[in-house]
């Protein structure tokens, strides 16, 4: 009898549970309404509108996805990184070119600093913008607030060569930084100096006139004691050192200094079968003289010394302590001067 009466009060009691839940449900759609009808006839929300200053049309990269000529590799990874490259065809080691990343997102400018920085003042006028505060010996320029409000900061940094600045372009409070807005400024800055440059050089070759034709001259690969070798050009120092110099200029080599007394050329050789130590640079070695550059990757830098000898001329490779040196990098360099030379 217990047992029946127990297996009946359990039967009430989860009946009693059942109910009890029902209820609960009910209770629910009270306080948390089913709006599934509602969700059906919503509408979606029209697209943002990007604002007048930072139109998708200003901020795109020249090359696109849709466009039909073909291109190598190479090409297109050029153009993304430099979209001034197809737009104005000037060569990778002297046009302007957009670089870098994030905060070190910046502008590669070929020349003389002093032009740059007076060319980034006149490109602020075209924008309706003043310079409430400028410092050229510290490279720091503020224009006066745009329409929004909003305030641009330059800063210009010695490039890689004494005849290279980069050009960073941000807000002066971190905290008030639009990455858009810079980015979109940034490139008709990049706009504006690639057009001035495409200038200069049409009117440098206007203004130069044509090099008559060289004479051929034997060139002659010479190898000498301990492993270093030396080219033996059948011309005259004068011709040969002009020359050198017109091939040094024209294969983007970084020239930092020449003394035609001295018959030396100084200057920055990376070579690309070598694999060049990255260094981590801060703010003050990125400031430093090329001299400090020197000291911390003197196997970049070699003197290329000419020597007369009646009416041949002999081209030898030095390292940065102005000795000869055999290392491979000097005979390809070598190699590279002989090429350009050979008839």
């Amino acid at each position: 009898m217990n047992v029946k009466l127990f297996k009946q009060t359990s039967l009430v009691v989860m009946m009693t549970t059942a109910l009890t839940a029902c209820g609960a449900f009910s209770s629910l759609d009270e306080v948390v309404p089913d709006n599934t009808q509602k969700y059906r006839k919503a509408e979606t929300m029209p697209p943002l509108d990007v604002p007048p200053d930072l139109s998708t049309s200003r901020i795109k990269d020249d090359i696109s996805g849709n466009q039909t000529n073909t291109a190598t590799y190479s090409e297109f990874e050029e153009a993304a990184t430099n979209p001034l490259a197809a737009k104005y065809n000037i060569t990778p080691d002297t046009k302007p070119a957009l670089s870098g990343e994030g905060k070190d997102r910046h502008l590669v400018v070929p020349g003389e600093r002093e032009v740059t920085w007076q060319r980034i003042i006149d490109f602020w006028a075209t924008k309706n913008l003043g310079i409430a505060r400028a410092d050229d010996r510290i490279g720091l320029m503020d224009t006066t607030p745009d329409a929004d409000g909003y305030v641009y900061r330059i800063r210009v940094e010695r490039g890689d060569t004494s005849k290279m600045a980069k050009v960073y372009l941000g807000n002066p409070d971190d905290e008030q930084a639009n990455t858009q807005k810079d980015e979109a400024m940034l490139r008709q800055l990049a706009d504006y100096l690639g057009t001035l440059y495409q200038q200069d050089m049409e009117q440098f070759k206007l203004a130069t006139p044509a090099p008559p034709p060289e004479e051929t001259a034997r060139v002659l690969l010479m190898d000498d004691s301990n492993g270093q070798q030396s080219l033996l050009i059948e011309q005259d120092f004068q011709t040969v050192w002009g020359r050198v110099g017109r091939v040094l200029d024209s294969k983007g080599f970084s020239v930092e200094d020449r003394d035609r007394t001295k018959g030396q050329y100084f200057v920055r050789y990376i070579d690309p079968f070598k694999k060049a130590e990255e260094d981590d640079e801060g703010m003050l070695s990125k400031l430093a003289f090329w001299r400090d550059d020197v000291e911390k990757k003197p196997n970049e830098y070699y003197y290329i010394k000419l020597l007369s000898d009646a009416d041949q001329t002999r081209v030898m490779v030095l390292d940065s302590n102005e000795v000869r040196t055999s290392d491979e990098s000097a005979k390809r360099l070598l190699d590279l001067i002989q090429e350009q030379l050979a008839p």
